[in-house]
């Protein structure tokens, strides 16, 4: 069964996911400051409440989900807002390849990565960033999760991977039992030997 699969027949089920809280947008807030109008990208977005979150702090939100069931919820439960959008999305075929470089000054990953082929994804998350802009990685510690449960949180070789992905910065705050992982890329683009 691929990931899109079992995520369609997870929310064809009725099922949801963490809901998001009041402290995480706080935290949110504290972190990344007004949207005023800045465009953000939320992979994975699931049924669309991180992403009408990012929304309602003023950033224009893009949420993407490689389940078809997730995004049309979705769709059907904020299709009031605008400037919030929705888009069918398989980051694990290629997707973010559809998408244009360079245009977003933030990408989120909230309880997303454990999911998908963490390098590409990454990669691929990094290339959307603007320069000086930011990916957000929020997520359990597969080491703190009880047996049977580990595949829902990332190891801590995948985040000290992440973290080597040449970042400007990387700060971490606490969220609960989630760790937030805050990463900013260079303020101009970086060059590439030839």
């Amino acid at each position: 069964m691929s990931a899109a699969d079992h995520w369609n027949d997870h929310y064809q089920q009725g099922k949801g996911f963490r809901p998001v809280t009041e402290k995480e947008v706080a935290l949110l807030a504290e972190h990344l400051g007004p949207g005023s109008g800045r465009r953000a990208l939320d992979l994975g977005c699931g049924t669309g409440e991180y992403a009408a979150a990012l929304h309602d702090l003023g950033f224009t939100t893009t949420g993407v989900d490689f389940s078809q069931i997730a995004v049309t919820t979705a769709q059907d439960r904020h299709h009031a807002r605008d400037g919030l959008d929705f888009r069918h999305l398989d980051t694990d075929r290629g997707g973010l390849d559809l998408l244009p470089p360079g245009t977003f000054d933030l990408v989120t990953c909230r309880l997303f990565l454990p999911f998908v082929d963490l390098v590409p994804t990454v990669a691929g998350a990094r290339r959307l960033l603007a320069p000086g802009s930011r990916l957000l990685v929020t997520t359990p510690l597969a080491e703190r999760q009880r047996a049977g449960w580990e595949s829902i949180g990332l190891r801590s070789a995948a985040l000290d991977l992440l973290r080597s992905f040449g970042w400007a910065d990387a700060a971490e705050y606490p969220l609960d039992e989630l760790l937030c992982l805050l990463l900013t890329t260079h303020p101009t683009p970086e060059r590439t030997c030839r």
